[in-house]
């Protein structure tokens, strides 16, 4: 381990989704999972604040009735939240749904893309895993080259170990 690193906040936020994209495609821990994805969110959400850049992410909440915003918000940052502090309620629970993290998974790796310009291999991979296997969101799934099986009924591991070196050979 080298004794220092010089991370810039986009550095940050990318290893984050690439260490909780691994994590997801071999189905580690959830709440490992969740919490990486919602630092790297939150730090993409506040560089795309800082920068002035105009589109809206979920955590926004514009669409939301303004009277319903906080609440809202309220409801995708309990799990985050709880995963990271214990100072007001150290003897809590929680019913976590793990599919959450998907929903902000694949945010964060589509404004990561908007605010770099780039294509990183394992976010272009998740992407394509979720809009397969999500195909009602959207209004036409990604033609990616490299998938030339169905997905829809395969396992995650076993896609993420397939597809993953046509992925970044494409994403060169």
């Amino acid at each position: 381990m080298p004794a220092e690193l010089h991370l810039s906040k986009l550095d940050v936020a990318l290893r984050q989704l690439e260490t909780a994209i691994t994590l997801y495609f071999h189905y580690a821990d959830p709440i490992s999972i969740h919490t990486l994805t919602a630092a790297a969110y939150n730090v993409l959400r506040n560089i795309k604040t800082h920068r002035g850049v105009d589109f809206t992410m979920l955590k926004d909440a514009e669409q939301v009735y303004p009277h319903m915003r906080d609440k809202f918000r309220s409801v995708l940052n309990e799990a985050e939240n709880f995963f990271k502090h214990a100072d007001r309620d150290p003897d809590d629970t929680i019913a976590f749904a793990p599919d959450l993290s998907d929903i902000l998974l694949i945010e964060a790796c589509e404004i990561y893309g908007r605010l770099t310009g780039e294509r990183r291999p394992i976010l272009t991979l998740y992407i394509a895993w979720f809009c397969i296997r999500n195909p009602q969101y959207y209004k036409s799934v990604p033609q990616v080259n490299y998938l030339n099986k169905e997905y829809q009924e395969t396992d995650r591991l076993l896609y993420f170990r397939e597809i993953l070196p046509g992925a970044s050979n494409q994403c060169r």
